[in-house]
């Protein structure tokens, strides 16, 4: 009954904010042809303005509606809800969470630290009361969360490292949020419990967009003189776009040619619809400087060199591709091309280096695929375990 009653209040206030950015879609149609300019050029800057008033007063209403159901003081745990409850939230978090966060939507996810069940647990839980406990932290990726860790190959793993003395934990967080913003949280977050309960050594793990989170703390975390990171003896990126993803720059380049006729350009809404974070993984944008090309959507990356990776830890980069011959043109994976996923770039300064690191890949395995490919978890055992 809880669930039905948060679902009702989460999509509802999903719907007036929907609502609204139809309406003002309609109004900036409106105001564009009641200007009749030219159907080549730029897009009207106050289209709006000259539509009539009552769109204004519609889309106003609609807003209004759902910042009054936003207050209602209806809450759930989704780890105790059905099991599609999770992915689908996840997977909404990863396509508009940056909105979902702004507009402050009951579906928005906070960041937080799951056990391999989905329950909320402290870092003190992993830690108790031994300062020389191991702990393992995995990131999940865009439109995901803690849940699609739950393969058995990664299981098996992690009851080898538990006999190891290891301890795992889970971040489940808003994916959609830009990827700057979810770093400097989890910087600040390892930073905060790693000083009240320290652990003596921490390796990250981190799928897809999750590895981007990881560097993006770890830059976060040098800029504001942290110290987390010299508790960190090995980080490894599985599949992750270190530097980008040709399906949002092709997606990217689609919703640009509607900026080229006043009576397209609204429907730029459409396809801005989709998340910073996904933005951001046009070139693979970990800081906030870089995440703000990509306000201007027919940017380029224009950076010299990529963030380097931290020296004092060990760093493994996994890439994976569909078929051998895949390692020759983008597809790699599926979504993210091996030179992406290998941080190997045709510029020196673009390609990321780092005292100790080691790159592997392997052939006949997809994106997700990845996260329950024995061969993949046997490496990353491997490696884990080596001196």
């Amino acid at each position: 009954m809880r669930l039905a009653l948060w679902s009702s209040k989460g999509v509802a206030h999903l719907a007036m904010h929907s609502a609204a950015e139809i309406t003002e879609l309609v109004t900036e149609m409106h105001g564009t042809i009641k200007r009749v300019p030219l159907p080549l050029g730029a897009g009207l800057s106050d289209a709006r303005a000259a539509a009539p008033f009552p769109y204004r007063l519609i889309s106003g209403v609609f807003r209004q509606l759902a910042r009054g159901i936003g207050m209602l003081p209806v809450h759930a745990d989704l780890t105790y809800q059905p099991p599609y409850a999770l992915p689908i939230i996840s997977a909404l978090n990863g396509v508009c969470g940056d909105k979902l966060a702004r507009w402050q939507s009951p579906l928005a996810l906070p960041m937080s630290l799951r056990d391999s069940e989905g329950h909320a647990i402290a870092w003190g839980d992993l830690t108790g009361a031994t300062p020389n406990t191991k702990i393992a932290l995995y990131i999940h990726g865009l439109c995901m969360s803690d849940r699609e860790w739950q393969a058995p190959t990664k299981q098996a793993t992690d009851e080898l490292m538990r006999s190891k003395g290891w301890q795992t934990g889970h971040l489940r967080y808003n994916s959609g949020r830009a990827i700057w913003q979810n770093g400097a949280d989890l910087a600040n977050w390892l930073e905060a419990a790693n000083a009240a309960y320290p652990a003596r050594e921490i390796v990250l793990i981190g799928h897809s967009m999750g590895g981007l989170l990881m560097r993006s703390a770890f830059a976060y975390a040098q800029d504001h003189g942290q110290s987390w990171p010299a508790r960190v003896s090995k980080a490894a990126y599985l599949a992750t776009p270190h530097l980008g993803a040709p399906l949002e720059r092709a997606g990217n380049r689609l919703n640009t040619l509607l900026g080229h006729s006043p009576y397209t350009a609204p429907f730029m809404r459409l396809g801005n619809i989709r998340s910073a974070a996904i933005k951001d993984l046009r070139y693979g944008f970990i800081s906030q400087v870089e995440h703000e090309q990509t306000q201007d959507i027919g940017s380029r990356d224009h950076r010299l060199q990529l963030n380097p990776l931290p020296d004092g830890m060990a760093h493994l980069l996994i890439a994976g591709s569909r078929n051998p011959e895949a390692a020759k043109n983008w597809v790699g994976d599926g979504l993210v091309p091996l030179y992406s996923a290998l941080g190997q770039h045709n510029r020196a300064e673009k390609t990321l280096l780092a005292e100790n690191i080691t790159r592997l890949c392997f052939d006949h395995v997809d994106h997700l695929a990845m996260l329950s490919d024995v061969r993949v978890w046997d490496a990353l055992t491997d490696w884990w375990l080596a001196p």
